[in-house]
């Protein structure tokens, strides 16, 4: 179970900004991104609600948040310009854009501080003892007024700080070359360039809906798992184990494969088959500890936090020599893990045991020699066109009333964009689904402009959104509201694979403001609390109805490993895993058992953290 620690503070995902140079109307306020309303509107609401409660604001306090809400207000408007504008029409302003993020955070964290001071001195105040009125009256009421004189004097400040940082955000000369500006091919370096240690978890649940497509991958690959037994030269010369690897492109399905296969082989090996995901740059004895938990599933406190390597290699090789197993691991990008006592004690399982793997990288499959290696091959049209009719077709509609619209020629063409990747086309059909069946509106979306977005392969090893895979997932966000903008990204903050719980999920959207526009959705008003939680539950239900998360049950969600890199990519400067940067305001440590990772994160993001997830079996 994870902790989750907030301060009530602001949470988003990234926006863009430009602004021109001009302050004095809103309407030349020319491109910023619907995303930063979210932010904008709770510190907006943070300074109206100071000024509102008639505090004896002193030295200028007043004036300066004035100042700030006519700001706050200003860019406000200018979100309803620029509301559908492209994630990467703005592409060279995201320095600019993270500052401003930035500012807004630090503005609101100056206002909690100077209100929980005031109430600090309230209670102060009240908390005089009789006594101390009759005896000491002048120095209790002089140590209170010098608290909130020094407290207002120090709002003054900070706030006049603040509106100079706007102000030379909006005056940057870097908004001067793209106003107006439009969707563009840009070059450079791929979407991810930093990398992220990102822990894994052990999920293999197959989800709602049943993959399609992919009935002969999975029929040869159980075949070769099941022909294991008696197969004596099929084995390895370290043991008795026979490695299958699925190789393919992000978003081809790989995993998918793996569920079904997984599935499948239920019967054969029975309570011995373990799944685990591997992180992308995994720590060989975390990565041990975590399959020996798979493998020893059992109530209570996990026996393995202190061992060492040593010992939690013997205790696993004790267990995978017992009887024949099947042990999925997912998504490996690197083999350095695998070597030494890893490989050895992996490889020395019982006669007619199983490792299956899933990698974007062919490279690895032969590092870990796998006697067999399934090259994962890209939908043919027939397949795609299929799979994009299943996704966009609403209830009640048929693939003739395409024809009927006149629109099947323009999905043709937006199911060949989509390049045979399964995920590319569930989410643009899933996407086209909340569109008219009109001929316009199809073709809006055939000739978008993030169609030619061309950009190399990440140089981390640790993503792969770029190249072909990322126009039509970039579409699908894109077409969102800024308010399920807001939350699909916030969901990178858990690790890959990691299984949400939905009732946790919508805590953590309240408490950051991300739940909040009622107007949008179509809820039954009750109580003010139970809206907000109707609301959540219909957010979560659109986005899994655009396949942009899954629903594992009822009462958990994840995102794909391809999503995830995509929220990480547009979330990056605020969320990170593992480690936290100066500008990180949401920190997950979910997976992470080294005692003083947790204790060099806690220092350095003390004052700057608004989330901090952590696994309750972790330890500080």
């Amino acid at each position: 179970m994870a902790i989750f620690a907030t301060s009530e503070m602001i949470s988003s995902s990234l926006p863009l900004l430009a602004l021109s140079s001009t302050k004095k109307k809103t309407e030349e306020i020319t491109v910023m991104d619907a995303l930063v309303q979210t932010p904008i509107s709770i510190l907006l609401g943070a300074v109206t609600s100071l000024l509102k409660e008639k505090l004896d604001l002193i030295f200028n306090a007043k004036n300066n948040l004035e100042a700030l809400q006519q700001k706050l207000r200003c860019f406000q408007e200018a979100v309803k310009v620029s509301d559908g504008k492209p994630f990467f029409s703005n592409e060279h302003n995201r320095d600019l854009e993270g500052e401003l993020k930035d500012v807004l955070y630090d503005a609101h964290n100056i206002i909690e501080r100077y209100q929980t001071t005031i109430a600090l001195c309230k209670r102060d105040k009240h908390s005089i003892t009789p006594w101390n009125k009759v005896s000491k009256p002048w120095t209790t009421l002089c140590s209170c007024f010098k608290e909130h004189v020094s407290a207002s004097y120090k709002l003054a400040n900070d706030i006049k700080n603040i509106n100079q940082k706007l102000d030379k955000i909006e005056k940057n000369k870097i908004t001067a070359d793209v106003l107006g500006i439009t969707p563009r091919d840009i070059g450079g370096e791929g979407p991810i360039s930093g990398e992220h240690d990102n822990p894994r978890e052990t999920t293999h649940h197959m989800g709602v809906q049943p993959p399609t497509g992919r009935e002969d991958d999975k029929k040869e690959i159980v075949k070769r798992l099941l022909s294991n037994d008696s197969t004596e030269g099929s084995k390895t010369q370290k043991g008795g184990v026979y490695i299958i690897s699925i190789v393919g492109k992000g978003g081809i399905g790989k995993t998918t494969l793996a569920k079904m296969v997984f599935k499948e082989t239920e019967e054969h090996f029975g309570k011995r088959r373990w799944w685990v995901c591997v992180s992308e740059k995994p720590n060989r004895k975390d990565l041990v500890r975590q399959i020996l938990r798979e493998v020893c599933k059992g109530p209570g406190e996990s026996p393995y936090s202190y061992c060492s390597l040593s010992e939690l290699c013997t205790q696993l090789r004790n267990e995978l020599s017992k009887e024949k197993f099947l042990l999925v691991l997912d998504d490996v990008w690197e083999v350095k893990w695998w070597k030494e006592e890893v490989e050895g004690t992996l490889m020395a399982g019982a006669m007619g045991s199983n490792i299956l793997i899933t990698s974007r990288k062919k490279d690895v499959s032969e590092e870990m020699r796998a006697s067999y290696v399934h090259e994962l091959p890209e939908f043919n049209f027939q397949q795609s066109w299929e799979l994009f009719i299943k996704e966009a077709l609403r209830e009640g509609q048929a693939e003739r009333d395409l024809e009927i619209h006149n629109v099947r020629d323009v999905g043709e063409s937006i199911v060949k964009k989509c390049g045979g990747l399964p995920l590319v086309i569930k989410t643009v059909g899933s996407m086209m689904r909340t569109k008219k069946m009109s001929r316009e509106d199809w073709k809006f979306v055939e000739n978008s402009e993030i169609w030619k977005w061309k950009t190399p392969a990440a140089s981390s090893s640790s993503t792969e959104i770029g190249g072909d895979i990322l126009p039509g997932l970039m579409l699908s966000y894109d077409d969102l509201p800024y308010y399920l903008k807001s939350c699909f990204v916030y969901c990178c903050i858990y690790p890959k694979d990691y299984e949400i719980e939905r009732e946790r999920l919508i805590m953590q959207w309240v408490a950051h403001g991300l739940i909040g526009e009622k107007e949008h959705i179509d809820v039954e008003p009750t109580t003010e609390c139970i809206d907000v939680e109707a609301i959540a539950k219909q957010y979560i239900e659109d986005l899994i109805r655009r396949c942009l998360i899954e629903e594992i049950d009822l009462k958990k969600v994840k995102l794909h490993d391809i999503l995830h890199d995509l929220a990480l990519y547009i979330g990056r400067r605020e969320y990170s895993h593992t480690f936290a940067t100066k500008h990180t305001r949401h920190l997950s440590l979910l997976g992470v058992y080294d005692a003083k990772a947790h204790n060099r994160n806690a220092l350095k993001t003390a004052n700057k953290v608004h989330t901090l997830l952590v696994d309750s079996k972790s330890y500080l």
